[in-house]
């Protein structure tokens, strides 16, 4: 039986259906299992809070660094993006942003036409909204998964939030090449301003850019970026975002470029690192490179400078030896200064913090303050000569290196003067090592100290770094307060919400009497000792040290508010300086003279102190202007033939009056 050509139509196109409806049915169960893979955007806020760049602040507010890991990014909001810039964007990237509904299918065929018609990729079909998906939520990869995905997710994203708030993640998660992601990063890298200043020309350039970052990079390419920046001012005016005038003026400006930062130029980089390993300690990496943090440090760049001038200044050859130096404000334990060698760029190691080298004689105001909380006194007499005894490793042989001031007795004023290492070996014999080391502790030192008689003249097992000296003399110079030295105010958010701030809580470890005393003894040292070298027209106390065959030189010591530990060696450690241009370095010498060079300046400039930034910060403590005789470092009378008048911590300024003259 033949079967009448209706039956036969019927069959083809019953099959037809048949396929139309599986396949209908197999691109619902497709697309239905793809959108159970996609992420949930109403729970997804965190997803729209990429990486940002971390900001570093002197305490006049001069950035110091911006962290990144990789990407360097500052999150910026729409009302802070002019809306040339908005406009430029949507101009040249998505021109139907504001109509379409996540996915633009006659973008998409524009775009196929310009393309087939140039014979190269000149515009991209997906819109904005799509590639804020592909930023956030997709692999990248070039498959047909990828594009469906980003399809849903485009028209799911548009469902969910506001135009508004796609286009701002937009501008601060889109990359502009030369290591910028978003429009603040761009802005700065380019133009080394804000967003918020850019102008209507440099507005269209950035623009320009998405495309194609290496292609329109304005450093690289300046005539492609410019001709690109170009067609971007058209596209505007042809939809109406500015008038042909606009665009004509626009497009004669020159195009102007910031110039590139010289990393190896950036001011405080030891101190810098040590503020980053700080945080990383306490905030965990990724919180500091990826949360935009605003970190407020106590770095005064006036007083980093002089410190690295005079580093520079005295041993400037390669082939010296090295300058560690660290400044604090004894007054509220701010690090204002820190050198930690000469080429950051080279040397990462930084010896003002990690360099943990033998002090010397710098050593012994830990055995003097021990003694004088003893009842021993400045004019107590001592045995001055070679001293031999027996300690539990052996016998111990003391020789007077350092001076030639030196007699067959002598008080231990005189010791303390001339650095008499005999007078220090009996000394810390009577008072006890194991006293030292709690002294020493109790007033800064941090590293583990073991309570060997040599602890008197600076012979230590591990050595102690330039950081630790100037925070232990600080609290001679504060009249016996500990004060921990602080190189961090606070930090905050990107929103300026308080993430950390360090608790200051000054703590009495001496008492005045024996502060006091202690300093006029190292006053001494500085006006008629080993560290006359570091004398100053104001008031001053220190200590000189040198290690065996001159393997370490230092001169430590405060005046007027800041307490300066300066450090002089080779890196590699355990070389002699017997002939530094043509002498053996002390801690009289080249220390002695750094630290004066560097102190003038940096007292004459923190007598009238740039306001701080820091609103959390304790207030430097009051100090009292006071009339001084230097002869006798008592207040002066009207007979004095030599005064100076300077601003002294209460706790350490002369009360009795000179009755010399």
């Amino acid at each position: 039986m033949r079967v009448s050509s209706l039956e036969r139509i019927l069959k083809v196109a019953a099959a037809i259906l048949a396929v139309l409806v599986v396949t209908f049915i197999a691109t619902g169960a497709y697309l239905y299992a793809l959108s159970k893979s996609l992420p949930d955007l109403s729970a997804s806020s965190a997803a729209f809070r990429p990486a940002q760049t971390t900001v570093v602040y002197a305490s006049d507010g001069t950035v110091l660094a911006e962290w990144h890991a990789e990407q360097d990014r500052t999150v910026v909001s729409l009302e802070q993006v002019p809306k040339h810039l908005q406009d430029a964007v949507v101009a040249i990237e998505d021109e139907r942003f504001y109509e379409h509904e996540g996915v633009d299918f006659r973008g998409i065929a524009r775009a196929l036409r310009a393309n087939a018609s140039s014979g190269e990729v000149e515009q991209g079909g997906s819109t904005i909204t799509q590639q804020v998906v592909k930023l956030l939520f997709t692999d990248g990869k070039r498959t047909l998964n990828r594009k469906v995905k980003e399809a849903l997710l485009a028209y799911q994203l548009e469902a969910r939030t506001s135009k508004q708030k796609v286009l701002e993640t937009y501008l601060n998660l889109v990359y502009f090449g030369e290591g910028a992601y978003g429009v603040e990063s761009a802005a700065k890298r380019y133009f080394g301003k804000h967003v918020g200043d850019v102008d209507l020309a440099e507005a269209a350039l950035l623009a320009g850019i998405i495309a194609s970052p290496g292609r329109y990079d304005p450093v690289a390419h300046p005539d492609a970026a410019r001709e690109r920046r170009d067609r971007v001012l058209d596209r505007m005016r042809d939809l109406g975002y500015i008038s042909e005038e606009q665009r004509a003026e626009a497009a004669a400006a020159d195009v102007r470029l910031a110039p590139r930062p010289d990393d190896s130029k950036q001011l405080a980089p030891y101190f810098v690192e040590h503020v980053k390993q700080q945080l990383i300690e306490r905030l965990g990496s990724r919180t500091v490179f990826e949360g935009g943090l605003r970190v407020y440090t106590t770095l005064d760049p006036r007083v980093q400078r002089y410190a690295e001038d005079a580093a520079r200044a005295l041993l400037p050859d390669p082939q010296d030896p090295e300058v560690a130096l660290v400044c604090i404000d004894h007054r509220t334990g701010d690090v204002l200064a820190m050198v930690g060698g000469r080429d950051f760029s080279t040397e990462q190691f930084n010896l003002a913090v990690q360099g943990r080298r033998q002090p010397g004689s710098a050593f012994k105001p830990f055995v003097l303050v021990t003694a004088l909380e003893q009842g021993v006194k400045p004019s107590d007499v001592f045995d001055a000569r070679p001293y031999v005894t027996r300690v539990k490793d052996g016998i111990w042989r003391v020789q007077n290196y350092e001076n030639e001031k030196t007699a067959p007795s002598m008080t231990l004023a005189a010791a303390t003067t001339w650095s008499v290492n005999a007078v220090y070996a009996r000394l810390v014999m009577r008072v006890g090592a194991e006293n030292v080391v709690k002294t020493a502790q109790a007033m800064g030192i941090t590293t583990k100290l073991d309570p060997n008689p040599a602890i008197a003249l600076g012979g230590l097992t591990t050595g102690v770094s330039p950081y630790e000296m100037a925070g232990a003399y600080s609290t001679l110079a504060s009249g016996g307060i500990r004060r921990e030295p602080v190189s961090i105010s606070r930090v905050t958010d990107s929103t300026g919400n308080l993430v950390f701030a360090p608790v200051r809580e000054p703590k009495r470890v001496l008492p005045a009497s024996t502060a006091k005393t202690a300093a006029a003894m190292l006053h001494d040292v500085v006006e008629k000792g080993t560290g006359q070298a570091a004398k100053l027209p104001v008031w001053a106390a220190g200590k000189t040290g040198t290690t065996q065959a001159y393997r370490d030189a230092w001169f430590v010591g405060w005046a007027d508010g800041l307490s300066t530990a300066v450090w002089v060696g080779y890196r590699e450690g355990q070389v002699p300086m017997t002939d530094v241009h043509g002498i053996k370095v002390t801690g009289g010498s080249y220390p002695a003279r750094i630290w004066q060079q560097f102190m003038s300046r940096a007292i004459a400039v923190r007598r009238q102190p740039q306001p701080s930034s820091d609103s959390t910060g304790s207030a430097p403590g009051a100090l009292v202007r006071v009339r001084i005789c230097t002869q006798s470092m008592l207040l002066a009378n009207d007979r004095c033939p030599d005064v100076v008048e300077i601003y002294l911590d209460p706790a350490i300024a002369p009360t009795a009056v000179c009755t010399e003259h």
